[in-house]
């Protein structure tokens, strides 16, 4: 069944803070056999016990492209390191130094300023596309 998902720079707008997301190298959808899909519902059911919210979300969007779900995963956390859920977390994805855990799992953290920048890049792109709707241009070279 079809479902509609938010690109994360968009929740970030929506929630007007940094947002925080997973994303799984070389996820698999729906292949119960590939490792990348253990780790993701391994993660979830981890997140689950906790009552962490998270929900499947798209990655940052790109204008005039069209991409498979990746198995990102948003995570309604506030980027705060005071925060002690956001610190449990990070205590459980990162070491000390920063780096992962757990191989294949990626945490990021999308800044609203940077999700804003993306949506002002989109809004160029889409007028550059309108003018050239409106100058008839047809993308024939002849």
């Amino acid at each position: 069944m079809p479902q509609h998902m938010q690109h994360i720079d968009a929740i970030a707008r929506e929630k007007d803070r940094d947002v925080l997301f997973v994303h799984f190298e070389n996820y698999e959808h729906e292949n119960a056999d590939a490792d990348s899909y253990h780790l993701r519902q391994n993660l979830m059911e981890w997140l689950e016990q906790r009552q962490i919210a998270f929900v499947p979300c798209m990655g940052i969007e790109q204008p005039g492209v069209i991409e498979s779900y990746s198995g990102d995963l948003y995570i309604d956390v506030p980027f705060d390191e005071a925060n002690p859920i956001y610190q449990m977390l990070s205590d459980h994805l990162e070491d000390s130094e920063g780096e992962m855990k757990i191989p294949g799992v990626l945490f990021f953290v999308l800044s609203l300023e940077t999700a804003l920048e993306i949506e002002a890049d989109r809004e160029e792109f889409l007028n550059l596309n309108q003018n050239h709707d409106d100058d008839e241009f047809s993308g024939r070279l002849n």
